[in-house]
């Protein structure tokens, strides 16, 4: 008997402690894109490739930039880290909270803005995005962006 929970503690221990897959997360690689009023907005990550995701946003509105970010998505000691870098400035480390087949929660408690970043994919074409105060009625800033969209002209 003792054997066998030693079994199977083991076993536990070795599924909780398992490192992230770069599979985990393929479903977010892709140029995403779409429209809320005036302000056009797009992110493009890369497949996971060595156990990272690179990837980038940014806003237009009236053919100018309003914004932009550089992200990662990095395995460190055996999880899912999002590190955001929004307007190329300080990086912000995220660690996974929760990662299922279509959709990841990050959370940074200690964090002002966001506490919590999360991607989820609707369908093979549609990704929602959401970032908010940890709360799930809280504060939240949300983007819905499809692979099939078309970019407003060029300069």
């Amino acid at each position: 008997m003792k054997r066998r929970a030693t079994f199977f503690l083991a076993v536990s221990t070795a599924l909780v402690a398992s490192p992230a897959l770069a599979g985990d997360l393929d479903w977010l690689a892709g140029h995403w894109c779409g429209q809320r009023g005036k302000t056009f907005s797009e992110e493009t990550w890369m497949a996971p490739r060595g156990g990272l995701l690179v990837g980038m946003h940014r806003d237009s509105r009236d053919g100018n930039a309003t914004g932009f970010e550089f992200m990662r998505i990095a395995q460190q000691d055996g999880q899912w880290v999002f590190l955001a870098q929004p307007g190329g400035g300080a990086v912000t480390a995220f660690p996974a909270a929760s990662v299922e087949k279509d959709r990841v929660v990050f959370a940074n408690p200690a964090h002002d803005f966001p506490r919590r970043v999360i991607y989820q994919r609707r369908d093979v074409d549609t990704l929602h995005a959401r970032v908010d105060d940890g709360r799930d009625d809280g504060k939240a800033m949300e983007w819905t962006w499809r692979r099939d969209c078309d970019a407003p002209p060029a300069d």
